[in-house]
């Protein structure tokens, strides 16, 4: 019996402390304010040859004028995204870089001026099959990075300069600046 006891007299005082309680006034409502700071999602990028290796210069060793008139050097290369960070997109626009400028005489070829009257092509992919990133038009392509990372491939292609021929063309060193804008979405 005494343990009967014990059990309803705390089984009484629970409902008391209750009651007790909500008789008892306070604040009504909290506030809060939440910061962060918002981020452009990034990558690491890298121009890479074909072989994965980091490069600034893409070389394409001696080419001869019987390369010009056939259009048959073109040399593979790709922008390497990798650890992608809050990025699902990347929109990658080629421009002439520091000093250079497209062929032509008005300046509005498809390809990027080298000096001694050739260019060189950017293509999206392979040569021919691909989508040539005129730079004259500079149009933007993308590339999907959902997945943290991503190949941007491209091929380059040396070619008589927009308005000459073969017989304009002379010997010498040739380069051309490009620079790659990208664009994280």
């Amino acid at each position: 019996m005494k343990t009967k006891m014990t059990l309803l007299v705390l089984a009484i005082t629970a409902p008391l402390s209750s009651v007790a309680l909500s008789a008892i006034t306070g604040t009504t409502s909290v506030q809060a304010t939440f910061t962060s700071t918002i981020e452009a999602g990034t990558c690491n990028a890298e121009i890479q040859n074909a072989s994965g290796a980091p490069i600034s210069i893409l070389p394409f060793g001696d080419v001869f004028k019987s390369d010009l008139v056939s259009q048959s050097r073109q040399e593979a290369f790709k922008i390497a995204f990798t650890n992608c960070a809050g990025v699902k997109n990347a929109a990658i626009q080629a421009a002439p870089g520091a000093g250079g400028s497209c062929t032509g005489n008005a300046k509005n070829g498809t390809s990027y001026a080298a000096g001694h009257d050739v260019g060189f092509e950017i293509w999206k992919g392979s040569v021919e099959s691909g989508s040539l990133m005129s730079c004259g038009t500079a149009p933007i392509s993308n590339l999907n990075l959902s997945n943290g990372s991503g190949d941007f491939e491209m091929d380059a292609r040396i070619v008589i300069a927009k308005d000459k021929t073969i017989s304009d063309v002379t010997t010498g060193s040739v380069s051309a600046p490009v620079t790659f804008t990208v664009t994280y979405q």
